[in-house]
């Protein structure tokens, strides 16, 4: 009830203002869909903002006269339009934007000047769903392969969509669909990602020095929003290429629009027609579906409800011999949301949600008339409150409360008795943060965020800070700064190798603390040169408490006998450079990074570097656009090998009265695989059939790869002496296929 109060105080005190406002939304004028991150300004007055996440602006204490105000976003024709405040104290004008392909490039590198001379977040990457369209990649657009492209976003490897971003493990990045956490991102083992890039509208990624509104994990986060459907004509899409096929539809209804969209793969019905699912040399049966369908309501002008929900599953059939092997697997996520969104007064701004996110797997095997099973499953029940509080032209006010319920069960059968292990933990969290302007230069951001959980029983204070100095017309520096805390963390149930089907995520308990890391940032931004964008950022981490998993222990109740406990660092530095418009477009990323982990009980208690510690990264992308109907894209991938921990020896046990073979491990994750390059290649071509408007590609994954594939991981034969060692290679050359129609 207190929060509400102060809700009300809050609209009260909103409404007594003197001085005129101007709010509105800023909208797609083709489809009436919202525009986030969109620029407002009224340079007369050298006041302006920027559109939230819903595509809602408000400018408040406007003095009395006429002005014009301008509209700007990356990838939009930018727009004007003239108010009065001459008696009229508050102006509601929702501004419709066009899509570039009617502007020059000039407009589109004034807008995204607008855009980033606004925003104090450090490490900020945001794409549209056309960005990824246009990157060549396996079988169909994806977001995380998109991300991984980017300077301080390395992947696990070339066959997993697990992402390791500036030191930080895979479990550390909250992932978000719709505001709802995502527990596991990934299909086909990583080679696709849950999120379709045909639903997707924004998706936003921010490395390091995110702001208070975010908490629960220590290195990113990563936000993505599915489109709210066209609420002005009914149309559709498909597609269909050699490993999936994928429809959308969308459409107006009532007061808002609708959205549906689904894919599927097929790769278990070539399998089947082949007869290759059977015998000695079987192949699995593999496929994967899923779905995101959406629902928006106007109900006046003041407020939105929306049902958003998503499903996907993945299912492996396995059958080796004469029933030798039974091998079945199934992982899968779910969620949905109901969001209410309400305009208090043209300066509040509100967003309430209730969501329910479910990630579930289940393994069964049967080997030699033994049947082993494992499930797990994470049920997270969760409300959030969020308000934007536009208080003045230098501040904006943002609070929220987020309190989330968990079921945690994990069960494992088989020989012996059955281990089961169940948690409940609740946890609450709090934050407010005031964007506060001085003057055309400077722009600041403090936060703080206060984190309870139940079973641990810790409070935990994260403060945050973020600015940014505009140095001229086309240059700045930015500054971020906070800490962050962890409750949740993930097992991973494979080896070391990278493969892992699935993750375990457990709860820290009474008998720990949660993991906490300390960042800073420094960043320099410029587009001194024409049509050309350049960043260069600098970070340190420091970790505390951080977790890393012990493979020897299989069974217990208490998690902190699960994990490692122990300290880490990392820093380096990011270059980016892009050419945004013309003919010839690209981009070159290359990070030099280092990242480090203690454990007392591990190595000797000697500094170690992971596996996902990465000296050089370096990625070049470009695209041609030949005429108005052809394009081709290239990528180029180089980057140091990844660690591992070789063998010192192997020995002979006795102790149990029968010789069982141990291996000695070296130096922890002491050697390192080759070096790490590919290149991808695709071509598109725009097409009409059938009074159809679409396009065609051909995609070719690892060009290269008939006489080159990079190493996957290191595999020792310890039955053999002198022991041998071979490298167990990732993909080959992979071609593809599709085709795409609108309808």
């Amino acid at each position: 009830m207190k929060i509400f109060s102060f809700i009300f105080l809050i609209v009260a005190f909103s409404q007594s203002q003197q001085k005129a406002t101007l709010s509105g939304f800023v909208r797609d004028k083709t489809n009436k869909e919202s525009l986030p991150y969109a620029t407002v300004s009224i340079k007369d007055l050298k006041i302006g903002t920027a559109t939230n996440i819903e595509g809602y602006f408000a400018i408040p204490y406007i003095p009395e006269g006429e002005f014009e105000v301008s509209v700007s976003l990356l990838g939009y024709q930018a727009t004007t339009f003239v108010i009065s405040t001459v008696d009229h104290p508050g102006i509601v004008h929702d501004v419709y934007l066009t899509d570039k392909a009617v502007q020059v490039s000039e407009v589109l590198i004034d807008a995204q000047k607008d855009e980033e001379k606004r925003s104090t977040q450090t490490g900020r990457i945001r794409m549209q769903a056309k960005d990824i369209a246009q990157m060549p990649t396996i079988g169909e657009a994806d977001v995380f392969r998109a991300l991984q492209m980017m300077p301080g976003v390395k992947a696990t490897s070339e066959i997993s969509s697990g992402l390791n971003i500036r030191g930080g493990s895979t479990d550390q990045n909250l992932i978000l669909l719709d505001g709802t956490v995502v527990y596991n991102p990934s299909h086909l083992f990583g080679l696709f990602s849950t999120f379709n890039n045909d639903a997707i509208k924004d998706i936003d990624l921010m490395k390091g020095g995110f702001p208070a509104e975010y908490g629960g994990r220590l290195s990113s986060v990563l936000n993505v929003t599915n489109i709210d459907g066209d609420r002005v004509s009914t149309h559709g899409k498909a597609s269909i290429s050699l490993l999936s096929t994928r429809v959308t539809g969308e459409g107006p209804i009532g007061n808002g629009s609708w959205f549906l969209s689904g894919r599927r793969t097929y790769f278990d019905q070539f399998v089947k027609l082949a007869g290759l699912n059977t015998g000695d040399n079987a192949i699995p049966l593999y496929f994967f579906y899923d779905a995101n369908a959406k629902l928006n309501q106007d109900f006046g002008t003041d407020d939105k409800i929306s049902f958003v929900g998503y499903f996907g599953d993945d299912d492996l059939t396995y059958s080796i011999g004469n029933n030798e092997l039974q091998l079945n697997m199934l992982w899968g996520n779910r969620t949905g949301a109901m969001k209410w969104t309400h305009v208090f007064s043209q300066t509040l701004f509100s967003n309430f949600t209730a969501s329910y996110s479910q990630y579930k797997a289940k393994i069964g095997a049967e080997f030699g008339g033994v049947e082993i099973s494992q499930e797990n499953g994470v049920y997270d029940y969760s409300l959030r409150g969020d308000v934007d509080f536009f208080l003045s032209n230098d501040h904006l006010l943002k609070l929220g409360v987020w309190w989330s319920q968990y079921d945690i069960r994990y069960i494992q059968r088989g020989d012996g008795l059955p281990y089961e292990f169940k948690e409940r933990p609740a946890q609450i969290s709090f934050y407010g943060q005031d964007e506060w302007t001085f003057n055309e230069r400077w722009k600041t951001q403090f936060g703080l965020r206060v984190e309870y959980q139940d079973l641990s029983k810790h409070i935990t204070l994260g403060p945050r800070f973020n600015a940014r100095y505009n140095i001229d017309e086309y240059s700045m520096a930015k500054f971020a700064a906070g800490m962050y805390y962890q409750y949740l963390n993930a097992v991973p149930a494979g080896s070391d190798n990278g493969f892992s089907p699935f993750d375990i995520w457990v709860p820290i308990n009474d008998k720990m603390n949660p993991s906490r890391s300390v960042d800073f940032v420094l960043g320099y931004e410029t587009k001194y040169f024409e049509d050309f964008k350049i960043s260069l950022e600098t970070y340190y981490k420091m970790y505390k408490e951080v977790l890393l998993f012990k493979r020897e222990i299989t069974q217990t109740l208490d998690v902190s006998q699960l994990f490692y406990v122990g300290r880490g660092r990392s820093y380096g530095v990011e270059f980016f450079l892009q050419k945004e418009a013309g003919q010839f477009t690209g981009m070159i990323g290359y990070t030099l990074a280092w990242t480090h982990r203690t454990f007392d009980d591990l190595n000797g208690g000697k500094e170690f570097m992971p596996k996902f510690d990465r000296r050089h990264d370096l990625t070049l992308s470009t695209n041609y656009q030949f005429n108005e109907l052809w394009k081709i894209s290239n990528i180029f991938t180089f980057a140091t090998g990844q660690s591992y921990t070789p063998a010192a020896g192997m020995w002979n046990d006795y102790s149990s009265g029968t010789s069982n073979t141990r291996i000695e491990p070296g130096p922890l994750y002491s050697k390192r695989l080759l070096p790490y390059h590919r290149w991808d290649l695709s071509i598109n071509k725009k097409i009409t059939m059938f009074n159809l408007d679409g396009s065609w590609y051909f995609q070719i994954f690892n060009v290269y790869g008939i006489w080159h594939r990079n190493i996957w991981f290191k595999n020792f034969d310890y039955s053999k002496n002198p022991v041998e060692v071979t490298n167990v290679k990732l993909l080959p050359i992979i071609p593809s296929f599709g085709v795409e129609f609108k309808f």
